[in-house]
């Protein structure tokens, strides 16, 4: 089961790298994913944070990239850590760190778990 995870995490994280987040969401996440932030907060489906993201982006002059600095899996489980460059409707440059822990169901992600560093 780990390899097949391991090769679904590349799939995702390949896609975040190129900028295509909302595309990963659609493919590779369960229809009734939690997303949860680091301040407690979450999203309880797929759909709702599609919708967040989307309104997120719309608010950018750009994405500006993704560095993914490291990964790791287990029996479903994933963590990958990240830092995000984009640039805000204001011209203010954004950097998050962040770790993403994910876990899997069937080849799908059933949560999603944020921590920002």
């Amino acid at each position: 089961m780990t390899d097949n995870i391991t090769a679904l995490e590349s799939a995702v994280n390949k896609l975040t790298k190129e900028g295509k987040i909302l595309e990963s969401i659609e493919q590779y996440y369960a229809d009734d994913c939690v997303f949860i932030e680091t301040d407690g907060s979450s999203r309880q489906s797929k759909a709702e944070q599609a919708t967040f993201l989307a309104g997120f982006f719309e608010s950018l002059t750009s994405f500006d990239g993704a560095t993914l600095h490291g990964e790791a899996v287990g029996d479903n489980f994933s963590a990958s850590e990240w830092t995000f460059n984009m640039t805000a409707g204001d011209a203010e440059k954004i950097e998050w760190n962040e770790v993403l822990v994910r876990t899997w169901d069937n080849g799908k992600i059933t949560s999603e778990k944020y921590y920002q560093k």
